[in-house]
């Protein structure tokens, strides 16, 4: 995009100087002007180094960077367009000498080993699971992995809103009023993050919960790093500040002053990670610090009477009256179903007909739905399939062991390496021979595995301890490709290090023609974020207590079976088409931003859109660093921050959509349950209007 193809609006917020504060509803041109902002300071000369631009999401990097670079001023490396996490753990990196000793390391000399959120968890999950067997967090019912992730989200949510570990601790208990119980929950809960960060503050390790911590406690208030600051950049551009956390905000706020510009942009009703400590009424809080406002209200996106679905909803769930008349025009269709996979049957052919009948591309068409579970994304990528419509999936996080490919390559991980004590399971043998050797199909591979594998030791026998009667069913090929992969895996179990065998694993073995005659894209992802995250946790070792290879890969094999999710995870399975249906649940949605012809809210009526994560050892509203400490946490409280997000959330999601909404539910739930959520609720009045008007025709 030209200068000249901005609004006036957006020209003169390009080009203001001082603190300029960019507001309005997504879809807006806000960030489009931070873009141009970007562009004017280069082309006036101001060098990229001079410049630091924070984004809400990782992602939302290229973007900046895809602008530089389209408008041929050069490649500017230099240019630093970076998060706040990773803007602090760079930050405390490089000035390690001066915080260490203050910020309560035992050894401040010693050199900080970051930990990934992967790594992170495995390091809980060492000190979770003695205390499990002691007796910890009975009666809870919470599977082991989900309490390692809702400690550290404590953790990390204490460092996000500027409060002290213990401040965090304090408030938890302090606002229960629920069954005594859950406090003897709390208090385990609260042994296992102080044991956490003892062991992180002995070992310099840096956690994100200790990284914001070190950074906004310490090295943001520290005279040298505001001279370094104030040398270093003489520009900030802070996108979504509505997305960032209380320290974050603190860090713009603190640092704003020593910088000659400023450019801050802010989603009206956005604030979508406040159960990752986001704090939108914060942001907006800070209006009365710049000089320059621009309020943003034309969208580029959305139809003026796409925002009276969003009041619609707002009327229902707040109590206001906006106006709403007219809102049906923007449901272009309702789809349902007496069970899920009748609403999804009747989904494909409707989708069908709007691409290849109405015209609508297939990538401005996005599924949205509160939570996509296995079976839900089977039968939704079976019916696109079915319809002939390519797709691609948004995830923000999710577990390994679901990926099989994951599970088959730790499963040789660990028949290659006897002595670790990992006994894999004979359907994962199974399962792993059929991925791994192309044409044996998972009756012949479970065949195979009922004569020659023994679990207790575990080992593969050789092929020629079968009977003729076996090798017949099975075929003499697949069994010759068993027996290579037998040998080699008895060859090579202790020559490498565990990143390097997986590496060689594939490369050498399971990538050539006999074992996969096609390219193994799928296989190849899987393994570039195995060896990576095997790399990683290698290097973390020892300050995590794995002083051995057998140490870290038992560990390794065992964080993935037990749950471990990790963050931006790779696409697994066949690489996504970029010009596919969008399937993605709410939120990896809105904070990627991208909007859509047509979205299809799913399971329009179930009670996911209104619910929060259940989470008993970890309340992020709780913690929010805005709320009074000593206020009870109240069911009247809860609802009312449940109709707020799904407020928000709807408004939008409207924000980003140009044509309208497509509505598909089921009458039951997945457990056989009738669905009648609080969002179907809020449209049935428009649903019924619109039926109604739909028989008079």
């Amino acid at each position: 995009m030209q200068l000249q193809d901005l609004t006036p609006l957006q020209q003169e917020a390009a080009a203001a100087n001082g603190a300029s504060w960019l507001y309005g509803p997504a879809g807006t041109g806000k960030t489009t002007a931070l873009h141009q902002r970007l562009l004017r300071l280069l082309r006036e000369g101001e060098p990229a180094y001079t410049i630091l631009t924070l984004v809400a999401e990782p992602e939302h990097r290229a973007a900046f960077f895809d602008t530089v670079h389209q408008s041929g001023l050069g490649p500017y490396a230099e240019l630093n367009v970076t998060d706040y996490t990773r803007l602090a753990g760079s930050m405390v990196a490089l000035f390690w000498p001066l915080v260490a000793r203050d910020a309560g390391f035992d050894r401040p000399y010693l050199p900080p080993t970051p930990l990934s959120y992967d790594q992170a968890q495995v390091l809980m999950w060492r000190v979770i699971t003695p205390m499990l067997a002691d007796g910890a967090f009975a009666n809870l019912r919470l599977r082991p992995q989900q309490i390692v992730s809702q400690v550290l989200d404590t953790l990390n949510r204490a460092a996000l809103n500027a409060l002290s570990l213990e401040e965090a601790i304090a408030r938890q208990s302090r606002t229960w009023v629920g069954e005594p119980e859950r406090r003897h929950h709390l208090d385990d809960a609260a042994t296992a993050a102080r044991t956490f960060r003892r062991h992180c503050l002995a070992n310099s390790l840096l956690d994100l919960s200790l990284t914001v911590e070190v950074f906004d406690t310490q090295l943001v208030r520290h005279p040298e790093f505001h001279r370094y600051f104030r040398e270093r950049y003489r520009h900030l551009i802070v996108d979504n500040l509505e997305e960032q956390t209380p320290a974050g905000q603190n860090f713009v706020a603190g640092l704003m002053g020593e910088t000659q510009t400023t450019a801050v942009a802010v989603d009206a009703g956005g604030g979508y990670k406040r159960f990752l400590s986001a704090d939108p009424h914060g942001a907006e809080g800070m209006r009365h610090r710049f000089t320059r406002i621009f309020d943003f209200t034309e969208s580029f996106v959305a139809p003026a009477d796409m925002g009276l679905l969003a009041n619609q909803v707002e009327n229902y769930l707040m109590h206001r009256a906006l106006p709403a008349a007219g809102a049906k025009t923007r449901i272009l269709d309702v789809i349902g179903g007496r069970y899920r996979r009748e609403m999804v049957a009747n989904l494909g052919p409707a989708l069908h007909k709007l691409v290849y009948e109405e015209g609508v591309a297939p990538r401005d068409i996005a599924i949205i739905v509160p939570y996509l579970d296995g079976a839900l994304r089977y039968m939704l990528t079976n019916a696109l399939r079915e319809a002939g419509l390519p797709f691609r999936q948004l995830r923000r996080r999710t577990s390994p062991r679901e990926e099989p490919r994951v599970r088959a390559w730790l499963t040789w991980l660990a028949l290659a390496h006897l002595g670790w004590g990992v006994h894999p399971a004979p359907y994962d043998v199974a399962e792993a021979l059929t991925l791994s050797i192309h044409d044996l199909d998972p009756a012949r591979a479970q065949l195979v595995v009922d004569n020659l594998y023994r679990p207790d030791a575990p080992e593969l026998l050789p092929v020629d301890s079968l009977s003729s009667r076996i090798v017949e069913r099975v075929g003499e090929e697949p069994l010759r490709l068993v027996e290579a992969l037998r040998l080699w895996l008895a060859e090579n179990g202790h020559r490498d290090t565990l990143d390097t065998f997986l590496h060689r694993l594939f490369n050498e073995l399971l990538a050539q023609p006999q074992f996969q005659p096609e390219p193994d894209r799928a296989g190849a992802a899987v393994l570039d974020w195995l060896v990576r995250s095997a790399a990683r946790l290698r290097k973390a070792a020892p300050g995590m207590g794995l002083m051995t290879e057998a140490d870290i890969g038992a560990t390794f094999i065992d964080a993935v079976n037990q749950g471990l999710v990790t963050a931006n995870p790779p696409d697994w399975g066949d690489p996504p088409d970029p010009e596919g249906v969008v399937l993605s649940t709410i939120y990896a949605y809105l904070l990627a931003g991208e909007p859509a012809r047509v979205q299809v809210w799913l399971e329009t009526a179930a009670q996911g859109w209104w619910d929060i994560p259940r989470q008993p050892l970890s309340n992020a509203f709780v913690l929010a660093q805005s709320r009074s400490p000593e206020l009870p946490w109240t069911i009247d409280e809860e609802f009312a921050v449940r109709n707020e997000l799904l407020t928000r959330i709807v408004r939008g999601l409207t924000a980003r959509c140009r044509d309208g909404i497509i509505l598909a539910t089921s009458d039951l739930d997945r457990r056989g349950v009738r669905q009648d959520g609080p969002l179907w609720r809020a449209l049935g009045p428009l649903v019924r209007e619109r039926d109604h008007a739909s028989n008079e025709v």
